[in-house]
């Protein structure tokens, strides 16, 4: 069959050219902006490790400093920080080495073992970060187990059990933003552990094996 006779595909071109735009909204490309000299390997890898240290703190944060403002700013750069991860997360998997190639250029990763542990880093601080949205906005959420959203243990508790499940049997949903929370977290914790596992996976090498056709 000859190629004229294939409809042009656009749907890899289509979400390519938006995760590339989606991208671009970071509060990481706005400090890399500001400050070039940001623009390394050894500043990304510092962002990625001082992220971790915030989500873990904001748990408690939000719990103990009794202040409206302060939780709000903590929540929205929360959503803002896992947008931000999984718009990455997602570009690293499809579209970079696609992007890259279409632009005939070479695409290279700094090293596998560097990716994965970047990704479970991410996985974990994804994690506490929910378990913030889970106290600020305990009033939205009917929790049946004692202390889901009263102690930082609960709430990462919480957020553990909705990550890594689409079961919720401690926290109910009582309103499209609750919804919205959780349904989101779920569907990240699937896309994350199913990326984990790939990464994982990858990084298993393959014995050589003694059956001919294996060969």
């Amino acid at each position: 069959m000859r190629n004229s006779d294939n409809p042009k595909a656009f749907i890899l071109d289509f979400w390519a050219f938006i995760f590339k735009v989606l991208g671009k909204v970071s509060f990481f490309n706005f400090v890399r902006f500001l400050f070039p000299s940001a623009r390394t390997g050894l500043f990304s890898e510092a962002w990625a490790l001082g992220h971790v240290v915030l989500s873990v703190l904001s748990v408690p944060a939000v719990l103990y400093i009794k202040n409206y403002y302060v939780g709000l700013t903590i929540a929205a750069y929360a959503l803002l920080r896992v947008f931000e991860v999984v718009v990455y997360q997602t570009n690293v998997l499809l579209f970079d080495e696609y992007r890259a190639t279409k632009a005939g250029k070479d695409y290279t990763l700094h090293g596998y073992r560097r990716m994965v542990v970047l990704l479970m880093q991410n996985y974990f601080e994804i994690i506490f970060w929910f378990a913030a949205q889970y106290i600020f906005f305990d009033s939205l959420f009917s929790f049946s187990v004692e202390g889901s959203h009263e102690s930082v243990f609960g709430a990462v508790y919480t957020s553990f059990v909705v990550m890594t499940s689409f079961g919720y049997y401690n926290v109910t949903p009582l309103g499209v933003l609750a919804y919205s929370l959780v349904i989101g977290q779920a569907m990240i914790g699937l896309f994350m552990t199913l990326l984990s596992l790939a990464r994982f996976i990858g990084l298993i090498p393959t014995p050589k094996s003694r059956d001919i056709s294996e060969q």
